[in-house]
């Protein structure tokens, strides 16, 4: 392969102009070389470095000295977030920012004792939205599904009925079955 690029760019020279090549046409000359000694590109891939870079131009205040400039936001982000160490931990920074899925500290500790509501929410950003019969049974049983506390009623309800009606009737199933049994417990006192 490496010899057919050579090959290649050689006739491309012959017929184009110079004002034509430029870095983009002479780099398949390299790519061989750099494939044999990298390995495949997910073994080095530049995405995450990529970003980093266009984070630090996007922060550039002087247009006119590029590198120096990159070199100075990159300086001061490491310095503010290194002294960051030192501040007391109730001043604001990037390293006790709160996560950005936080709830506002709401702590309802009914919710916390069910698996599935014990991690934080979004906050502010809740909106009702209002779902078809197919997509609330849907959602309800993935819920119920994948909460651990659930997991007993769920072997119950498949010795009972079979694992074929899973996806169908579980859900109805646990909130018949929750409201008897509560029902029952309420009707004992």
């Amino acid at each position: 392969m490496h010899q057919n690029i050579l090959v290649i760019t050689n006739k491309l020279e012959k017929i184009l102009p110079p004002g034509f090549f430029d870095m983009m046409e002479h780099l398949p000359i390299h790519l061989a070389y750099e494939t044999r000694l990298g390995g495949p590109i997910q073994y080095r891939w530049m995405y995450p470095f990529e970003r980093s870079i266009g984070k630090l131009k996007r922060a550039i205040k002087q247009k006119s000295k590029v590198e120096g400039s990159m070199c100075e936001v990159y300086l001061a982000k490491e310095t503010s977030h290194f002294c960051s160490y030192y501040f007391r931990n109730d001043v604001p920074c990037l390293r006790n920012r709160p996560n950005r899925h936080s709830d506002g500290g709401v702590n309802n500790s009914l919710l916390k004792a069910i698996s599935i509501f014990d991690r934080p929410g979004d906050g502010p950003k809740e909106r009702e939205r209002l779902l078809n019969q197919m997509k609330y049974k849907s959602a309800s049983t993935h819920i119920l599904l994948n909460c651990p506390e659930v997991q007993p009623y769920y072997d119950l309800f498949v010795e009972i009925h079979g694992q074929e009606i899973v996806s169908d009737q579980f859900a109805p199933w646990f909130n018949n079955y929750v409201y008897k049994n509560l029902c029952d417990f309420h009707n004992n006192f």
